[in-house]
């Protein structure tokens, strides 16, 4: 529904379908919601526990995540209103007050299992250690130990051992590799589409983060590209073929972007700004007058969106694998962890790999040091060598400039 979960500040939301009205006549048509968050079931009705739950933990993520949260609840209601037999029948979220342990896990085999209304496919073992993560949070830090302000109203945790799940099998992460990359910028008939791309690997921007990339911002890392730049100055000094980028990130607490830096070679940088210096480019920012202008335009002069950005790589994916160049879809988190592999196989952003994978937390964002650390993991022989012609291994920025040379638009052929 598309009204299920809504984050407001005064909105109203129409309930007269809602079957709340056949308990009670005054039961309003309309409610109107304070600043905070309201979950419904699909029959409209409020969920006011979970509601609670989302209005407090908002305070310190963001809205994405707290719709996440509301949904994996959500799962959990229907599922014991519908299936359990003890709570069939149960209004709203009334079930969560007297949930048992043993329901709780019946639920998660469940989810392996693949049964249910439209379900097409088992749910993976890492969605349910998600779910499982947001029960352990709902009851421990909230409906059995609540915070100030709120009334305890279950004294019994199903969580008080932990994990109700049990361990879900880690997947290891599959990167883009270059010549994948180079295939999907080789496809590409606009320099705006290869720009992104190339821009995309080179830096580990998430897919909605595109659309906060300025020209301005370009431009000023053009002009100091040639700085040396301290990232720590215990360990480490990223030589002068790369710039520290400041990218403002779409995952912060609450509604607050939440900043970090990561870092992108002068090759990428200038290659971003030889697009900007494409009639096309200037044309399509015209539009735009004062205001500050996106790195990246589509085709009406719009920023790219998340949307619009996985469009793009399905749409050259297609295209790749009809000529046989790559083996697989490419997705934008895909080129993430390509970016990811790439750094740590780098031996010019640090000594050690500690070092490295320090730096790489910092650039993806990752709030845990775990995280991070699954990049490890990935099997040895699947990255890629390149060296020069006397076998000297290729730097990531010498890496770049060739995947650059590689896949320009042919003169008299710009777009």
């Amino acid at each position: 529904m598309d009204k299920s979960v809504v984050i407001s500040s005064g909105e109203k939301i129409n309930t007269l379908n809602s079957v709340a009205h056949e308990d009670s006549d005054e039961y309003p048509n309309t409610l109107i919601l304070a600043k905070g968050v309201a979950v419904f079931n699909e029959k409209m009705e409020l969920l006011p526990l979970i509601s609670d739950f989302l209005t407090h933990y908002r305070n310190e993520h963001s809205d994405q995540s707290v719709k996440t949260y509301a949904n994996n609840l959500r799962y959990l209601v229907k599922y014991l209103t519908t299936y359990d037999e003890y709570h069939i029948g149960s209004k709203r979220d009334d079930c969560l007050l007297t949930v048992h342990v043993t329901e709780i896990q019946k639920y998660f085999e469940y989810c392996r299992s693949g049964k249910g209304d439209k379900k097409k496919q088992s749910t993976s073992g890492t969605t349910i250690s998600n779910r499982d993560a947001t029960y352990g949070r709902f009851f421990s830090e909230f409906l059995c130990n609540p915070p100030s302000g709120y009334k305890l109203i279950r004294e019994e945790n199903p969580y008080e051992n932990g994990s109700l799940a049990g361990a879900a099998k880690e997947s290891l992460i599959k990167p883009a590799l270059f010549l994948d990359v180079e295939a999907l910028i080789r496809v590409a008939n606009h320099e705006r589409e290869k720009s992104l791309i190339q821009f995309m690997y080179d830096s580990g921007v998430r897919r909605a983060e595109v659309k906060d990339i300025c020209q301005d911002s370009i431009l000023q890392l053009s002009r100091e590209s040639r700085k040396s730049i301290i990232v720590d100055k215990d360990t480490f000094q990223i030589p002068s073929e790369y710039v520290a980028m400041e990218i403002k990130g779409n995952k912060g607490r609450g509604r607050e972007p939440k900043f970090r830096e990561t870092v992108v070679s002068k090759e990428s940088i200038n290659r971003v700004q030889r697009y900007h210096s494409s009639i096309e480019y200037k044309k399509l920012k015209r539009k735009w007058g004062d205001t500050p202008v996106p790195a990246f335009l589509n085709k009406d002069g719009n920023p790219y969106t998340a949307k619009a950005v996985s469009a793009l790589f399905k749409r050259l994916s297609n295209r790749a694998l009809k000529l046989g160049l790559i083996k697989a879809q490419l997705s934008p988190h895909k080129i993430r962890h390509g970016f990811g592999a790439m750094l740590l196989n780098s031996d010019d952003f640090g000594k050690t790999d500690l070092d490295r994978l320090l730096l790489l937390q910092q650039c993806l964002g990752h709030s845990s040091l775990d995280t991070t650390q699954k990049y490890t993991k990935i099997p040895f022989g699947v990255w890629e060598k390149f060296v020069d012609r006397n076998g000297v291994e290729l730097k990531r920025y010498l890496l770049m400039k060739k995947l650059t040379d590689r896949t320009r638009v042919k003169k008299g052929m710009v777009k």
